[in-house]
């Protein structure tokens, strides 16, 4: 029996899955993916289908980025001054460092859109960036997708009915939010 009614949309009509997928990459990847891989863990979603969405949505929400910065002297002030403020003590980091750089920020929350930004704004090219960026995003995906994937399975097995799957989940958001704090106030203390 279904008792939820985003898992039962979820069943009748799974395209949405992939399409919110694509979208939340552009919003809020890191809870979308990690819910997904939970998802995936309970058979909602193709592992391979899924992960192909959720790739080219965060190529497009890295590549959106980056333009943003190419472009921001076309754009409100306070996107400049918002990207200023948060990215400039990243300068030496991104010049001298920029794997590092894009891998840390991808894990500490607040700081990766304004480094994208920026890194548009030191004028590298594009195929420059996405040297830096496509190793940093299979990581991403790697690490999230591994704790959201293994979140579910360990549900899997006293999974009785669906309602399990939505604690499972909750308390994977949880941890997965612990581990992020405790990584972004880490990896801040690093740089």
């Amino acid at each position: 029996m279904v008792e939820s009614l985003v898992f039962y949309y979820l069943i009748v009509w799974q395209p949405l899955g992939y399409i919110l997928g694509a979208v939340g990459m552009l919003i809020e990847g890191d809870i979308t993916w990690f819910t997904l891989a939970f998802l995936i863990s309970q058979g909602f979603f193709d592992l391979r289908l899924m992960l192909l969405v959720v790739f080219l949505g965060v190529v497009g929400s890295d590549t959106l980025f980056f333009f943003i910065g190419r472009w921001l002297k076309f754009l409100p002030r306070f996107i400049y001054l918002w990207s200023d403020r948060i990215a400039r003590p990243f300068d030496k980091h991104i010049e001298h460092r920029p794997l590092q750089t894009l891998l840390i920020s991808k894990f500490a929350y607040g700081i990766h859109k304004p480094i994208l930004v920026r890194m548009g704004m030191v004028e590298k090219s594009y195929w420059q960036f996405m040297k830096t960026d496509l190793p940093s995003i299979f990581t991403w995906l790697a690490v999230i997708g591994s704790l959201g994937y293994f979140s579910g399975l360990s549900f899997f097995l006293v999974q009785q009915y669906l309602r399990y799957a939505e604690v499972g989940l909750l308390i994977g958001l949880i941890v997965f939010f612990v581990v992020i704090k405790w990584a972004t106030k880490y990896s801040l203390k690093k740089l």
